[in-house]
């Protein structure tokens, strides 16, 4: 039964307004506003205002490519006129696809490419957003989760990815921009069950429920549930098993919504780190040869002809052990959100949350075993006793990690609008507060591999010795209080100009040292639309990125680029980035296509360097600039398209200095990020039974050091898709992914090994609804 005191509009919209926890503060401000949400009529019977829930992207998302409001209270107005580039990615693109997980999702969009973990800096998600690392900045629900983990995408209503630094919107980092993920939300007036069962090559198989239920009186609760067992399409003894569940309650009373939202999923996987670098493990020694043993060459090590991975072996070689290597990986979350509605024009979005996960793993990375080392302190290089010059051999050295991280935020806002004079504001005001730790367990032993044949490694050698872990170390713990404020005035029909403004007080400490600072970051744009449906926007915007922003989730060394806290760069001020975009947003074909086009440059002049005295200094200079084009939506009533390019030229202007000397990274292109970059989707009905659909990503060569001599070739992917409707409450997907069994390679982390991506993938899946 459908509460009477909603409206129509209501009843028919799927709010992903956050609602929030925060009962408390909502109690106090709606005293202190003291707005007509509860009124009496005449006989003194209490009538509660209707509740009209304007923001919506569940039951959007998962029809459509497109969404027309972010999930964000501090989006103050449609995207389609925020002055700001952000994409999308959707339900229905995620399933059409076949995408699992967020790395998936990632993995074919424009404008984001990958690193890797190796050991000090952990296995996870890794993306890089316009030439700048967003590891530490992927939020869930508008929570920043810190730890460096693996995201499934069953419980996943949309990725948003906001480009460009985005200090205003989430705080410390974002430098090239933050990534968003939308968590399903039960929906009132609503009921349907959906059955997904999925099998494949490589032994695939996977099972899902989607379930929402309206109960009535306001009433409504979401099921989410996900087990998978599967090796890795086109890849030797790897498997990826996962399971999950995820459930959401929902509860409206008068002028006011309660949410809860658990979650837990659970990952045993073979971690990868692919196939070997030619000669990087030989960076610098005058005398190693160019070549390998055999006489087949993967590059000269210049900026021409750089690295490449090795391809001796078949595409399904793997490096690591089937006896010592694993991965287990545990998500968990407990978000409870309120929101209530004062008035048609205020808005209280309350939001406290718990996100914490833990992951623990043994791998292999992969190298050549070179004819010299250096030692550590030599200045010459030594012969190597287990170089072969009849043989090519490969390292499999031991990497090994156990980290787990939690966090605490509370986060509430109030929104609305009135007018000064004849200009609207549309505002949102919020405060923001947050404490992470992040922890790491000790280690004893060391589990050794046999050194491998290059071109057929064995992954069932003998393991000697074993590992043992031991106690939690001190945690390292980041707090931070942030207030904003973001405004949307409104001129005229044509004119508009949106503000917004932060300010974080931060705090990180390992218990031994520490650091604090105050952060304040700002974005602004104007926009002109000379049309209704379209708008032209220029934009400015500013991040921090301080001391220790990502301590506990890199690498522990001291180097000056290093975002961990440290002796070295515990006394640094934070480094700052500022952008410039110009773009513009059509929504055309009767506003069922968004068409979007911007150019952009990212800029920081003080980032963490050596100085001549080998001191970190804020010397750096570097810099982000290009342009993308997008479309989503629908062509006609049969023809979807999903679409991107991206061309972002990252470049170190200056890298300090090497040694006393002006470093060798000057004028190169940054790590890990790819110049051009494109992705296509498109679906099309071909009758009222059959639907095709087909796409393509293209990424760039990516150099994987700042010498730019090593490098990830350019790469296609072209996946394939087609469903049946059987009747009304069933349907078959077949799905094709890297279907011509391209080598593709996603990442890597030091340059010296390279990041194999799964095979091709075939699989057929069935849908059943009700």
């Amino acid at each position: 039964m459908t509460p009477p005191n909603l409206s129509l509009a209501a009843q028919e919209t799927t709010g992903s307004l956050l609602p929030s926890l925060g009962l408390l503060p909502a109690v106090i401000i709606a005293a202190a506003v003291g707005a007509p949400a509860v009124a009496q009529d005449a006989e003194g019977t209490v009538v509660l205002d209707t509740v009209v829930i304007e923001r919506q992207t569940g039951a959007q998302a998962s029809t459509d490519y497109r969404v027309t409001e972010g999930s964000s209270p501090k989006l103050t107005a449609p995207l389609v006129d925020t002055p700001k580039t952000i994409s999308v990615v959707t339900q229905r693109q995620m399933e059409e696809r076949n995408a699992t997980s967020v790395l998936e999702v990632l993995r074919t969009t424009p404008g984001i490419t990958l690193g890797s973990g190796e050991g000090g800096t952990p296995m996870g998600d890794r993306p890089f957003v316009r030439g700048y690392q967003a590891a530490t900045d992927i939020m869930v629900d508008g929570i920043r989760n810190l730890g460096r983990t693996t995201q499934e995408a069953f419980a996943t209503e949309s990725v948003e990815i906001a480009k460009g630094p985005g200090g205003a919107y989430s705080g410390r980092g974002a430098t090239g921009g933050s990534i968003n993920l939308v968590s399903k939300q039960a929906r009132e007036g609503e009921t349907f069950h959906e059955f997904s069962g999925l099998v494949g090559n490589a032994s695939q198989k996977r099972l899902t429920y989607d379930g929402n239920v309206d109960l009535g009186d306001g009433l409504a609760a979401r099921l989410n549930l996900m087990w998978q067992d599967s090796d890795v399409p086109g890849r030797d003894v790897l498997q990826d098993d996962r399971k999950g569940i995820a459930a959401a309650l929902s509860k409206s009373f008068g002028a006011s919504k309660l949410s809860l939202n658990l979650y837990h999923s659970k990952t045993d996987a073979t971690p990868d780190l692919g196939v070997p670098m030619a000669n990087t493990d030989a960076r610098g020694n005058p005398d190693y040869r160019p070549e390998l043993n055999g006489g087949v060459r993967f590059g000269s090590g210049t900026k021409s002809d750089p690295w490449l991975p090795i391809e001796l072996a078949g595409k399904d070689a793997f490096y690591g052990s089937a006896l010592r290597d694993y991965r287990e990986v545990e998500n968990q979350s407990a978000m409870l959100k309120f929101e209530h509605e004062f008035s048609n024009n205020f808005k209280l979005h309350s939001t406290l949350a718990w996100i914490g996960s833990e992951q623990e793993y043994i791998m292999s990375r992969p190298s050549v075993v070179p004819e010299y080392i250096q030692p550590r302190g030599a200045l010459e290089p030594i012969l190597n006793p287990d170089w072969d010059p009849d043989r090519n051999l490969a390292y499999r050295d031991l990497r090994s990690g156990k980290r787990d991280n939690s966090a605490v935020a509370f986060h509430t806002a109030l929104t609305g609008d009135f007018h000064t004079g004849a200009v609207k504001h549309d505002f949102a005001v919020g405060l923001e507060l947050s404490r992470e730790k992040v922890r790491q367990a000790s280690s004893e032993g060391t589990p050794l591999l046999p050194i491998s044949d290059l071109a057929n490694p064995n992954p069932w050698d003998p393991v000697t010795g074993s590992l043992v872990w031991g106690d939690w170390g001190t945690p390292i713990e980041t707090t931070s209080k942030a207030l904003y404020i973001f405004d949307t005035l409104t001129f005229n029909e044509q004119w508009s100009l949106n503000l917004g403004l932060r300010y974080d007080k931060y705090e990180v400490s390992d218990g031994t040292i520490s650091r604090k600072d105050n952060l304040l970051n700002y974005s602004a744009g104007v926009v002109y639309k000379p049309a209704p449906n379209g708008s032209v926007y220029l934009a400015f915007g500013t991040s921090s990125n301080p001391s220790g922003e990502c301590a506990g989730m890199a690498g522990g060394a001291d180097g000056a680029g290093a975002c961990t806290l440290t002796s070295n760069s515990v006394n640094l001020e934070p480094e700052e980035s500022k952008s410039i975009e110009l773009g513009t947003k059509w929504e055309v074909l009767n506003d069922q296509l968004l068409l979007t086009a911007a150019i952009f440059q990212t800029e920081k002049k003080n980032a963490r360097v050596e100085d001549d005295l080998g001191n970190v200094a804020l010397l750096g200079h570097n810099r982000a600039r290009g342009f993308e084009l997008g479309a989503a939506g629908q062509i006609n009533e049969r023809w979807g398209l999903s679409a991107g390019y991206a061309f972002v030229d990252a470049k170190t202007i200056d890298g300090g200095f090497d040694d006393g000397e002006p470093s060798a990274d000057n004028g190169n292109y940054l790590q890990f990020v790819a110049r051009h970059s494109f992705s296509l989707w498109t679906t099309y009905e071909v009758s009222d039974r059959w639907t095709v659909g087909g796409g393509a990503t293209y990424t760039g060569k990516r150099y994987l050091n700042g010498e730019n001599t090593a490098a990830l070739p350019s790469q296609w992917r072209v996946d394939l898709m087609a469903a049946y409707k059987i009747n009304e409450t069933a349907e078959l997907q077949v799905n094709v992914n890297n279907a011509f069994d391209e080598r593709l390679y996603d990442a890597s982390h030091v340059g010296i090994f390279a990041n194999r991506a799964p095979g091709r993938s075939v699989t057929a899946k069935l849908n059943y609804r009700f």
